[in-house]
């Protein structure tokens, strides 16, 4: 990020806090991109056509290729592949055709010896509707490995959202102090003629150099995260268009027409969390249903030609041969009727766990708006303040303290401001994520 300071001066006193802002010209220097108050989402209407894509975001078919492209969701489309070999497995049987053959020398007192000989073929058959249930299954394989890519993809989503919002805020933050930087500079530089003037005492222009010394301090680490959060979006989404190293655009708001729609039901309802869990239960239901269909057991049978007395005799054979069960295939059944039960119950604590969650994410956004819009206004009033202290000082009827207080005061609240709006916009575009109309699978 190119808005390091290039002061001489080394830090030597650990970074105070946010400093140094001045006087009323200089303070209202800030800021060209402050935050705006707007009002608490509300709802949102059900379909895509209903809200307007967030412009703090990348652009949504950039965001689909570098999703795409991370390992992680490879792997799970690997598992798509792997599921479609699955289904041809299951609807083919593992039973197959086994050949056998024997050939014997008969020797018969009295009598000339002879050669004789056996050929068989034999195979089990899936009987009691395994064949049909073993296509179910395969089906049911693709159904589970898409949940569990889609279940990838809204995971990787949410990852991006938040290493996004986490680059935004580090950036502005840091664009923000060495905004004033640039103004301590300047009233520094007042401040060492004023002293050489001897309208000031050397003590003011001391508390000032050192105030200027804490908010460069301040900036080299600002810079240091905005840095570091870019690099990892750099490294782990490559292609991504990033936002501009340097910006001070004004902050867009949420534009969209926040109609009363239950959230809640809407966030459950695309929840991909718990469609792969339902998923994952009607797996078990169709294993225990195919596991209670083994208590019948499979028959073979067998094709024999067998000849006898150098071919004298000829014998042509079918077998048939059904094993007893015993306890062992009622044991298998218990134990997946056991284990469907237990998925069931995870089913419904994972749905109460996602209704939670999702009623907590909507109250965070109603609150981050509340939020963002009190923090707009304390900023107005505090740069209101900022700017009647520095004209006091510029008279000569205030202490450099007092410049000092409001002038750290107006900077944290711009960048307090800031970091409100950001935080709101991301709850903002959580929602839409998490109600998949924006990012969705298969929506492209």
């Amino acid at each position: 990020m190119n808005i390091c300071n290039t002061s001489k001066k080394n830090m030597k006193n650990p970074p105070h806090r946010l400093a140094l802002v001045a006087t009323m010209m200089l303070v209202s220097a800030l800021g060209s991109g402050l935050a705006q108050a707007f009002p608490e989402p509300a709802g949102i209407a059900a379909t895509a056509a209903a809200f307007r894509y967030p412009a703090a975001l990348p652009p949504e078919s950039a965001v689909r290729s570098a999703l795409a492209r991370l390992p992680e969701l490879q792997a799970a489309r690997a598992g798509i592949d792997f599921s479609a070999a699955e289904r041809q497995r299951l609807q083919s049987g593992e039973y197959e055709w086994m050949l056998s053959g024997e050939t014997a020398h008969r020797r018969v007192r009295g009598e000339a010896n002879s050669r004789d000989w056996e050929i068989a073929a034999e195979r089990p058959l899936r009987w009691f509707g395994k064949a049909k249930k073993d296509a179910e299954l395969g089906q049911h394989a693709m159904t589970l490995a898409a949940a569990d890519y889609a279940n990838a993809w809204r995971e990787a989503g949410r990852e991006l959202l938040a290493a996004w919002f986490e680059l935004l805020r580090e950036e502005r933050a840091a664009l923000r102090v060495a905004e004033q930087v640039a103004v301590g500079e300047r009233l520094l530089d007042s401040i060492q003629k004023r002293e050489r003037a001897g309208e000031l005492p050397k003590m003011e222009l001391l508390l000032a150099q050192t105030e200027h010394e804490h908010l460069i301090a301040e900036q080299q680490q600002a810079v240091q995260r905005a840095m570091l959060a870019r690099a990892a979006l750099e490294h782990k989404y490559p292609g991504l268009p990033l936002p501009p190293t340097v910006s001070d655009t004004p902050l867009p708001e949420i534009h969209d027409s926040m109609e009363q729609v239950d959230w809640v039901e809407r966030i459950v309802a695309e929840s991909r969390e718990l469609k792969q869990a339902q998923a994952r239960t009607q797996e078990k239901r169709l294993l225990a249903e195919r596991i209670a269909l083994e208590r019948q057991s499979d028959p073979s049978i067998s094709l024999r030609y067998t000849s006898e007395q150098n071919n004298e005799t000829r014998i042509v054979g079918v077998g048939i041969s059904i094993p007893l069960p015993g306890k062992a295939r009622s044991a298998a059944h218990a134990g997946a009727l056991a284990q469907f039960n237990q998925a069931h119950f995870e089913e419904m604590g994972l749905r109460n766990k996602v209704e939670r969650e999702a009623r907590r994410l909507v109250a965070e956004a109603r609150a981050a708006g509340n939020f963002a819009a009190t923090q707009a206004r304390i900023r107005k009033q505090t740069h209101l303040s900022a700017a009647l202290t520095g004209k006091v000082y510029l008279l000569g009827e205030s202490h450099f303290t007092d410049t000092l207080l409001a002038s750290r005061q107006a900077l944290e609240t711009t960048q307090s401001a800031e970091t409100a709006h950001l935080d709101a916009l991301e709850h903002h575009a959580r929602l839409l994520l998490d109600a998949r109309l924006i990012w969705a699978l298969g929506q492209e």
